[in-house]
């Protein structure tokens, strides 16, 4: 009988009781819920902080995020927060020139346009915003509206040799050599190893049947690539 009881003893000892005896049995049944309540709680208070902000904290979160999405390469991701920028700041001519940007990487270049031209809307002495415009313009064939945003831009810029060399292109496109040949030479004056000013040249001479100047300008080409220039 003592043995018995020993091992009744020993038993109830060694059987844990499910919940401690100071904390209520339906502390314990309501534990998920009190979990998943402090997660939705959690969830809701970071959705508030989000519509909390305003001005510049919201603006540079969207641009973090659309540079992030560039940088992996997911141009769309980007496009969709540099849509949601503009929608945000319809005033503000830097965003939308990024936007700009961005749909160029994608090669929408229609949508490109459209964003440059709202850009010089915007601001209208935005340089980089109508040279934009007339590089998109010249790449769609639209060679006389490419010379109208260039020259936009070469009103506000008339040093730029890139501006001159792509005013040459256009006026090349269009067979007005002469006025190609002056902005080719335009464009090597300001910049002596623009490369690309003297490939140029050299076709816009040949087309004009002058062989000879079209082969100096193959020389100096020739130079500038073996100086590394």
């Amino acid at each position: 009988m003592k043995q018995q009881n020993e091992l009744n003893d020993s038993l109830n000892t060694s059987v844990k009781q499910p919940y401690p005896d100071d904390i209520p049995l339906s502390l314990y049944l309501q534990w998920p819920f009190i979990k998943i309540g402090r997660s939705v709680k959690s969830m809701v208070n970071g959705y508030k902080k989000l519509f909390m902000l305003e001005g510049e904290d919201l603006k540079t979160m969207y641009l973090k995020k659309a540079r992030a999405a560039d940088l992996r390469g997911e141009t769309t991701k980007c496009i969709k927060f540099m849509q949601v920028l503009t929608s945000k700041y319809p005033d503000d001519s830097d965003i939308f020139y990024q936007l700009g940007i961005a749909y160029e990487k994608a090669g929408q270049f229609g949508a490109a346009r459209q964003a440059y031209i709202q850009t010089a809307e915007i601001n209208p002495e935005s340089v980089k915003a109508h040279y934009r415009t007339g590089i998109i313009y010249i790449r769609e064939r639209e060679f006389e509206n490419a010379i109208a945003a260039l020259n936009q831009a070469l009103q506000l810029e008339p040093q730029s040799a890139e501006i001159q060399f792509r005013l040459g292109q256009a006026y090349d496109r269009i067979k007005d050599y002469e006025k190609a040949i002056a902005y080719f030479k335009k464009a090597v004056a300001l910049n002596p190893n623009l490369i690309q000013a003297y490939k140029n040249m050299a076709l816009t001479y040949d087309s004009m049947d002058d062989h000879k100047k079209a082969l100096d300008c193959l020389k100096r080409v020739l130079e500038l690539e073996e100086a590394g220039a």
